[in-house]
């Protein structure tokens, strides 16, 4: 169980924000020190959540400063419980880290890594590949597409990229490759250690028939599903489908949570769910997979 704690919600505000990105998280928890509460209520706060715990249970308190009145808490309530861990500088990057599954020393060692000043060379390094495979990329079962307005995001640069552990994410958008300000957006916000292709439909298509990238783990990622009919259209053999997220937009009608289709949209994925492809409708991976077509 993770304690976050903070002077006042900051810790609520951070898990609330990581849990649009990562869905709902149990092991979490979340309490405030507020005017005009004294050590002895944030030792009870951690105290309340303590005893619903299973026996025995290891507990990490991570408080929002050193010295401040919620980390001073927490170590008076360690000292009568020794499967209690404290930790200081509490940010959403590191509650994310987290989520994924990485333990709290590596997330630490992460998240130091990631305070820096972004320039423009740290862009550099998402080049295209020199050297590709000559395997059938198209016969690859590590290739996953994705319909997401937001592109590379929280859930897809924390989330999806550990679950499917990825190689590469391809971004598939005729107007983005000549935008020069989108491209260093999603090179900013590519995971470290990925490697990031953004082509247009013919081009993603020329690529893929020509077996490039084989023996990668690939997350294709569309704006929209007229990106994917093209691919389609082009000769791209696409499996199955997940829509992860499509805003709302004029004549738009929400079919799930975070998906918003227009009358275009649904033909589309009519059209591409006759051609025998599975579309189902996932926002992250802890979400049980939820069929698009049966939406329509």
């Amino acid at each position: 169980m993770y304690i976050l704690a903070s002077h006042g919600d900051y810790s609520v505000a951070a898990l609330n924000s990581c849990e649009l990105i990562t869905g709902k998280l149990n092991d979490f928890k979340s309490v405030s020190f507020k005017d005009p509460m004294g050590v002895s209520d944030m030792v009870k706060k951690y105290q309340d959540i303590y005893k619903v715990l299973p026996r025995n249970e290891p507990v990490i308190i991570i408080a929002d400063i050193i010295n401040g009145t919620p980390l001073n808490a927490a170590i008076i309530f360690k000292q009568s419980h020794d499967n209690v861990r404290i930790f200081s500088g509490l940010s959403l990057s590191l509650i994310l880290t987290l989520a994924t599954g990485t333990e709290i020393s590596e997330a630490l060692k992460q998240n130091r890594e990631f305070l820096k000043e972004v320039k423009d060379d740290n862009f550099n390094s998402s080049k295209e590949s020199k050297n590709p495979s000559k395997e059938n990329f198209q016969k690859n079962d590590h290739v996953y597409i994705r319909v997401d307005s937001r592109l590379i995001h929280g859930q897809v640069a924390t989330m999806w990229t550990n679950e499917l552990s990825l190689d590469r994410i391809m971004v598939v958008d005729n107007q983005i490759v000549k935008d020069r300000i989108q491209k260093i957006a999603l090179k900013t916000a590519r995971p470290a250690g990925i490697h990031l292709s953004i082509l247009t439909a013919t081009g993603a298509a020329k690529k893929i028939k020509e077996n490039l990238y084989a023996g990668q783990n690939i997350l294709i990622l569309v704006k929209n599903p007229l990106m994917l009919k093209e691919l389609s259209d082009f000769g791209v053999v696409i499996k199955e489908i997940n829509v992860g997220n499509l805003s709302m937009s004029t004549g738009s009608k929400q079919v799930f949570k975070s998906v918003a289709l227009t009358d275009k949209d649904k033909k589309i994925f009519q059209d591409l769910g006759a051609k025998g492809i599975k579309i189902f409708h996932q926002m992250v991976p802890s979400d049980n997979k939820e069929s698009l077509l049966e939406k329509l």
